[in-house]
């Protein structure tokens, strides 16, 4: 009982934490689980986390660690972000009419965040452990001013899928094991819009406010192997199910009495200032590819190949039961890959020093790219070190910086009146550090 007297507060921690989890890789990925992980941009996923955080991207690697173990990981993510060249326009009823804003130039809209993973493991037999993980394999969060230029087509956006894992693994042989987990996903979303009411200058104070908030638990799975040819070779292979969420949720419409009366006249049907607002959104399934080989006792290679489903975010369609006409987004996304290799070097009996490289293509088409989630092409590098304190715990810290492609958004507008088109540059970059506990509580 007082190795889980000592788990629980920090599992407690980390779902509070998720709260503030954000997003820096493609898609709406939340990829920062491991230190290892991190500070080897990832090249290390897959069969080479010599932790059992492994569990996240390959359930079967946990089959390496014996007795009662525990590990906990809290990340910071320091984004950068600006928008730049911004311009947009509202359709009404006499034609389509320019859309003014403040600032001109929008930046921060996607904040400091916070982020937490507890894994917890239990060798039941020689050859069968089990484990449990608490992490957020999907978080976004941006957040535009309301007067911005793009408020038309997104102000905040929320999207959080929080998973609970209970995970197995079984050893055949010294060079085979497998590993299976199930998915609990209970999965958050929030979409802010303004709504435009008139075209008299400046549009900022007639404008309405739309919020939809819905939440939903679905389930997934994940399985995976892993392979030691040779005592300096292992080969490792994951799935990651996509899990589909079918929220019930709701929309609220707020703003002044002078201006939701405008709004009555563009929406003749509406009915109620609140009502239901139900969606799909599926999250991607994920097969990954891993590799380590061990040069000599020094000197480590990792690499990485990762295959996300995101062909499963289709358009999102929106339905009221308020008499607002159906929302269409256009998504329409596409799979896409991530590449990574790194080099692990033993500096001292104590310290291990990584480093990585990676580069991640964007799911999102040209077309479709949005202010709610502006992926484009990015690479990644990362450094790491793992310090074993004693024979019990080891500390380790990760560091990654990622850079985007310059994004261009091109939208030509949607089904609901009054979005329209929007058109900006956004550059974006961040800087990732991440400290992770490791903990075996039985010698």
């Amino acid at each position: 009982m007082k190795k889980f007297r000592t788990i629980l507060p920090f599992s407690v921690f980390t779902l509070a934490a998720f709260s503030h989890a954000n997003v820096m890789a493609n898609g709406y990925q939340f990829l920062h689980q491991s230190a290892e992980g991190l500070g080897s941009a990832y090249a290390a996923n897959g069969t080479a986390i010599n932790d059992i955080s492994a569990m996240f991207s390959n359930p079967a690697s946990i089959i390496r660690f014996d007795g009662t173990r525990f590990s906990g990981s809290f990340t910071v993510d320091l984004p950068q972000s600006n928008m730049d060249k911004a311009s947009a326009t509202a359709p009404y009823s006499d034609g389509m009419v320019n859309v003014d804003g403040y600032p001109a130039e929008p930046t921060q809209f996607i904040d400091t965040a916070f982020g937490a993973a507890s894994y917890m493991t239990y060798q039941y037999q020689p050859d069968v452990v089990f484990g449990f993980a608490i992490n957020a394999p999907y978080a976004y969060v941006s957040d535009y001013a309301d007067t911005a230029v793009s408020r038309y087509t997104a102000t905040n956006t929320e999207l959080q899928g929080l998973n609970f894992s209970p995970t197995f693994a079984y050893r055949f042989n010294k060079q085979w094991a497998i590993g299976g987990s199930l998915n609990i996903q209970y999965y958050q979303a929030a979409l802010g819009t303004q709504i435009a009411t008139s075209t008299t200058e400046p549009q900022i104070n007639t404008d309405v406010a739309s919020l939809i908030e819905a939440d939903d638990i679905a389930y997934g799975f994940s399985f995976g192997f892993e392979f030691q040819p040779s005592e300096n070779t292992r080969l490792g292979a994951s799935y990651r199910s996509k899990i589909s969420h079918y929220f019930d949720g709701d929309i609220t419409i707020s703003g002044t009495d002078a201006n939701l009366a405008s709004l009555s006249s563009l929406a003749p049907d509406l009915t109620s200032l609140s009502g239901k607002a139900d969606f799909d959104i599926a999250t991607p399934f994920i097969l990954q590819l891993g590799l380590l080989h061990k040069f000599d006792d020094n000197y480590e290679m990792y690499a990485n190949a990762t295959l996300s489903g995101w062909s499963a975010f289709k358009d999102t369609h929106i339905t009221y039961d308020n008499g607002l006409a159906e929302t269409v987004v256009d998504n329409s996304w596409k799979d896409s890959w991530y590449v990574a290799i790194g080099l692990g070097y033993q500096y001292s009996e104590k310290i291990k020093l990584r480093t990585g490289i990676a580069y991640d293509w964007t799911p999102t088409p040209a077309e479709t790219v949005s202010p709610r989630a502006p992926n484009n092409d990015r690479y990644n590098i990362g450094f790491g070190a793992s310090y074993q304190y004693n024979l019990s715990t080891k500390i380790d810290f990760g560091y990654q910086y990622i850079k985007f492609t310059e994004v261009t958004i091109a939208l030509a507008g949607g089904n609901n009146i009054p979005r329209g088109t929007l058109n900006a540059k956004v550059n974006l970059y961040a800087n990732v550090f991440m400290v992770q506990f490791n903990h075996k509580f039985d010698l």
